[in-house]
């Protein structure tokens, strides 16, 4: 089976144009970009004022003429922000990029769930009820915006984030009941050096448990260096990604699979490895 491959736009280098990503990417044989704006092109205003239906046609039409396509329109941010003045602008800058996510041609709006520390890192808190509570209400807030507009909620979790694990997943899912919430699994934020081992049965578990809800799956390649996991392009580290392919397959065919942390070259490199795969299959 042919695998519908996506790039981060920002793991290209030394691009200043919108028409220099578009040729770059066409280049590493590459049909579908997570699109961050404000990571690819940090001089362009991308913020909620700025966000228009003529940018989005703009970019939509440049990337179609190379035969790319927005998969995820990235808004990464904290979610869950401690300063609430802070958090409003947040969701309210989302909520403008689930509106104007289809003039870019984008089925979905991708985040992470954020921390409850301004600086997005560890803290225990993350872990309790009252965050989860908070996250919950977040995410009710974006997904009815998600089904105004008729664009997906993209959902990452981590270990470092009150998403932390499938169970935790699936309380979010039950919690908020909508085929407009997605979630975007990278097995990679879920393992230490410890259970790094264990990535396989975690992806069989998830999609098992709500493959329905997977929209998209970060094949997060690493290395473990002085005890911790450290991203490497793919084919470059240890994941086992034939297999983690093969259980994606098996639940969602032609399902989106975001090369992360693979750069410029690595690319062609990591897309040639998995079109091996697809031979010998």
């Amino acid at each position: 089976m042919q695998h519908n491959l996506v790039i981060r736009g920002h793991d290209l280098s030394a691009i200043q144009t919108p028409q220099a990503l578009a040729e770059k990417t066409q280049e590493k044989g590459i049909h579908n970009l997570q699109f961050a704006l404000n990571a690819s092109f940090p001089d362009l205003r991308s913020d909620q004022v700025a966000m228009n239906p003529g940018m989005g046609t703009y970019f939509k039409n440049l990337f179609a003429k190379h035969e790319i396509q927005i998969a995820l329109l990235s808004c990464y941010s904290n979610l869950i922000h401690p300063d609430v003045k802070k958090r409003e602008e947040i969701l309210r800058k989302f909520e403008s990029y689930l509106r104007y996510a289809s003039y870019f041609g984008a089925s979905m709006v991708a985040s992470e769930t954020g921390s409850v520390i301004p600086d997005l890192g560890y803290t225990e808190d993350n872990f309790k009820d009252e965050t989860f509570v908070t996250l919950i209400e977040v995410i009710k807030r974006l997904v009815k915006k998600g089904e105004e507009y008729k664009t997906m909620v993209g959902i990452e979790g981590g270990l470092n984030h009150p998403l932390y694990s499938v169970e935790k997943t699936k309380e979010l899912l039950a919690a908020v009941d909508s085929p407009y919430l997605g979630i975007i699994l990278d097995p990679t934020n879920f393992v230490t050096e410890k259970t790094q081992d264990s990535m396989v049965d975690l992806v069989k578990d998830a999609f098992s448990s709500y493959g329905d809800k997977i929209c998209a799956l970060h094949l997060k390649d690493y290395r473990v260096e002085n005890g911790k996991i450290i991203p490497v392009s793919l084919g470059k580290g240890i994941i086992k990604y034939k297999e983690i392919l093969e259980i994606v397959d098996s639940y969602k065919p032609y399902c989106y699979i975001v090369l992360e942390e693979t750069k410029n070259d690595d690319i062609v490199t990591a897309r040639e490895l998995i079109e091996a795969l697809e031979v010998q299959a």
